[in-house]
């Protein structure tokens, strides 16, 4: 579920990037630097992406990646101040996930997750198809 959500807050990132009339990462004075801007976000989403999916599977230094994701999440909030409606918004969500995520993945439980990687998404040895 958690991953989800990052998803989607990546994708509203995404589509705000594109789609929200002058936004100031691609409202840059030189053009050149505009489409430099457009193509180094878009490879960030990509990476975002790639993290988001080896968490969910179970990887731990993805889920150090998103607890690194959090602290900046949460440090973002200090600049919100200098931004739209539509930044604050999302700003604040990722805040408070970042949050959560700072508590919930250092719980004993979900760390044992993340230690077993992807053998939790392995069948066991002695089960075999048709049997």
């Amino acid at each position: 579920m958690t991953a989800w959500i990052m998803a989607g807050l990546v994708i509203v990132g995404w589509l705000r990037m594109y789609f929200w009339p002058h936004h100031a990462s691609l409202t840059h004075p030189h053009p050149h630097l505009r489409a430099f801007n457009a193509v180094f976000l878009t490879a960030l989403d990509v990476i975002a992406f790639v993290c988001i999916f080896y968490y969910a599977r179970g990887r731990n230094w993805a889920r150090m990646t998103v607890l690194l994701v959090s602290i900046l999440s949460i440090l973002y909030l200090l600049r919100l101040h200098r931004e739209g409606t539509a930044a604050q918004i999302i700003g604040v969500v990722w805040g408070l996930l970042g949050f959560f995520f700072l508590y919930w993945l250092n719980t004993r439980p979900v760390r044992e997750f993340f230690k077993r990687g992807s053998a939790a998404f392995e069948p066991p040895a002695n089960l075999t198809p048709g049997s």
